[in-house]
């Protein structure tokens, strides 16, 4: 194969991967709302919300698909609480169930497409990853590394303080625009999103958009 011959190769491997990136609001099709209007309803079921949300579920399927497609979306308030977690009060912006469902579209169906720019090693909302999987990864670097070097080494754990609640909007835009193609939907996502300074805890999209403002940096390490 000549340098031509790879070229050209490298070009069709990149025209192919835009391809597969350049999702559209379509994803917002009845079919597919509707399959994840069943996995929100999954363990809460016992909430009024979540009852009256099934009681008419064709209806509100729908309709999120129509007011998504027309431009006529409007973004429900969320409830706020706070959780003791290990020790630090966290608070937690939970959205209505209308709104989880088209999180939870927008997570699995858009901006799943970061999940091919993450490190290997990374864990955190990757479908068949997750904790067991970052344990794992952890015990096999430290066998590798004490076969080769013994216990010469360090482990560096750093803690970001106060990490959603300081993300920068201006550069989730900067990614939004490289990685989306279809401006309506990254204008979905952005209403979605940008409901207080930085991102919410509690909001299934914010967890994507924090990974992916810390890939860069995760990628030297």
């Amino acid at each position: 194969m000549n340098s031509i011959e790879r070229r050209e190769l490298r070009y069709q491997r990149r025209k192919a991967k835009r391809k597969v990136d350049n999702v559209s609001i379509d994803v917002f099709c009845f079919s597919k709302v509707m399959y994840y209007a069943d996995k929100c309803c999954k363990g809460v079921g016992y909430k009024k919300s979540t009852q009256n949300f099934k009681l008419h579920l064709f209806t509100n399927i729908a309709t999120t698909c129509y007011n998504i497609k027309n431009n006529k979306y409007e973004v429900g308030k969320t409830y706020n609480f706070k959780i003791n977690e290990r020790g630090k009060i966290r608070n937690i912006d939970a959205p209505h169930i209308k709104d989880r469902l088209v999180h939870k579209v927008l997570a699995n169906e858009v901006l799943n497409i970061y999940d091919r720019h993450f490190i290997y090693d990374n864990g955190a909302s990757v479908k068949g990853k997750g904790f067991h999987f970052t344990i794992k990864r952890i015990k096999k670097i430290l066998h590798h590394w004490y076969l080769k070097y013994g216990n010469n080494g360090y482990v560096i754990n750093i803690d970001y303080s106060k990490y959603f609640e300081n993300c920068n909007h201006n550069i989730i835009k900067i990614i939004h625009k490289k990685y989306i193609k279809d401006e309506y939907l990254i204008k979905v996502i952005e209403d979605y999103l940008f409901i207080n300074k930085g991102l919410s805890l509690g909001i299934e999209i914010a967890q994507k958009e924090a990974l992916m403002i810390l890939n860069k940096f995760r990628s030297f390490c």
